[in-house]
């Protein structure tokens, strides 16, 4: 299995509809729900009841956010006989419409939080939780200049590439969490999570100058690539593509191989004051840890190289005489071209430790004296994770007008945009179903991947309360 590494992260960036770290990987809508059993990962002292998830589907999150979407890259033209969609390196695609609806730093993250078990029971003078996650998080920031040097080539002889990174961490985590009363006001909760690391991997160029010489482009630079993909080695690409010093030239992955690529450890904290009647106040700080990766594949390339020019640039689509015209192709072939602007060659097998994205959760919680069942909350996230950091201010309404149903909806603001969403709990005695998205899906393609941003997320989950809270 040969896996091209910028035809991967191409992919990714461009038509991403699956699996980020600056995406949250919590249902921030639950966070002011009473009967949100599992807010707890937003907060531990939120841990308020006993239950017992349902296996493999007692909390199930997946979703993106971005600041770019489908059509971003993708588009419509009529009247072509051999195709009607086409990507944005057409001709007829006019850079400045296309560089017109970037940012300086465009972004997708890409995240899945799956629940494999859960439980919460009374001892120890509070409440206690056993629980099973399995999480990843893929990230990406494509600066401006990347598509302003494949749009316009040569219409400037310098191009500088500033904080181009692709990111994923995959991995286990299993948690022991208690929360307890320590008074009438506060609640205090944690938890230690131990991470077992299935896949790690971090492209990142922070500086790249692109000069036109002598009809080629002459790139300075500094690409360094870390990935540990269980036992899997890097493959290489012919020998009359080493570099200078001798390294080779790394082309992909090889043969996948099985096994755990690393151990870590985590920490969550909380608390929640309830200042007066009518008023409680919240903070977490949660994901404090690391991972330690073995068996880590390195390959880097620095100072000096050429790169003859993007070859062979089709307009894709989704018809044509021949397999060149279509869409996935033609990206495959940017990202063929990608990998001679960024090669990096093998510097052997190391270890190295990543930090965790560390959250920090503030909230308050206001209870309408006119009807105690209808709440007003806001909750203040920040992400912290280098060029991936994020935040976020959430202002969110939770009204439960029946014993066995709870919604809630929201809106915010963060660093990728404004979104709405929205949660319905529905809890009776011994069951509970929810569903809900902090970000609502918008206008879609055919193959369900978001047109306008990358912002759209959906969780639920069912689970089975063991007490009998009434609230």
């Amino acid at each position: 299995m040969k896996n091209q590494i910028f035809t991967a992260a191409l992919a990714v960036a461009l038509l991403a509809g699956t699996t980020a770290e600056t995406a949250a990987q919590e249902l921030r809508s639950s966070y002011f729900m009473k009967t949100s059993t599992f807010r707890h990962q937003i907060n531990p002292a939120l841990l308020t009841e006993t239950y017992t998830g349902m296996p493999f589907l007692g909390n199930l999150n997946i979703g993106a956010q971005g600041n770019v979407g489908l059509k971003n890259f993708v588009y419509k033209l009529d009247g072509n006989p051999n195709y009607d969609l086409t990507t944005f390196m057409n001709p007829e695609v006019s850079a400045s419409e296309f560089l017109g609806d970037l940012g300086d730093k465009n972004r997708i993250n890409i995240h899945l939080n799956e629940n494999i078990f859960s439980t919460a029971f009374s001892a120890f003078g509070g409440l206690n939780l056993v629980e099973l996650n399995l999480r990843s998080n893929t990230h990406v920031n494509l600066p401006y200049e990347l598509f302003e040097f494949m749009k316009t080539t040569g219409s400037k002889d310098h191009y500088s590439l500033k904080d181009l990174g692709v990111r994923t961490q995959n991995y286990a985590e299993l948690a022991f969490g208690h929360s307890r009363a320590i008074d009438e006001k506060l609640r205090v909760g944690a938890k230690v999570k131990l991470l077992f690391g299935l896949a790690y991997a971090d492209l990142k160029a922070e500086n790249l100058d692109l000069t036109l010489t002598d009809d080629v482009w002459a790139i300075d630079g500094d690409v360094q690539l870390n990935a540990a993909l269980m036992k899997t080695k890097f493959s290489h690409e012919d020998a009359d593509k080493n570099s200078p010093d001798g390294r080779p030239r790394v082309e992909g992955l090889d043969d996948f191989k099985g096994g755990l690529s690393g151990f870590g450890l985590g920490f969550d904290l909380g608390a929640t004051y309830q200042l007066n009647e009518d008023i409680l106040l919240s903070a977490s700080l949660t994901d404090l840890g690391f991972i330690s990766w073995s068996g880590v594949q390195k390959a880097s390339s620095a100072g000096s190289w050429t790169f003859d020019g993007f070859e062979d640039i089709y307009a894709g689509s989704d018809k044509g005489p021949d397999d060149r015209y279509m869409i996935g192709q033609q990206f495959e072939d940017l990202g063929d071209d990608l990998e001679e602007i960024f090669s990096v060659y093998d510097d052997g097998e190391g270890s190295k430790t990543t930090a965790l994205a560390a959250t920090l959760n503030i909230g308050a919680e206001y209870t309408m004296p006119f009807y105690r069942n209808l709440t007003a909350g806001f909750l203040y996230t920040s992400r912290f994770a280098g060029t991936y950091s994020f935040h976020q201010g959430m202002l969110a309404v939770n009204c439960r007008p029946l014993s066995w149903i709870e919604a809630s909806l929201n809106t915010s603001v963060s660093s990728t945009g404004c979104c709405f969403g929205g949660m319905l709990s529905f809890y009776t005695k011994g069951f509970n179903f929810f569903i809900g998205s902090d970000r609502f899906l918008g206008k879609v393609s055919k193959e369900f991947i978001p047109l306008n941003s990358m912002n759209a997320n959906v969780a639920l989950g069912i689970s089975f309360p063991l007490s009998n809270n009434n609230w």
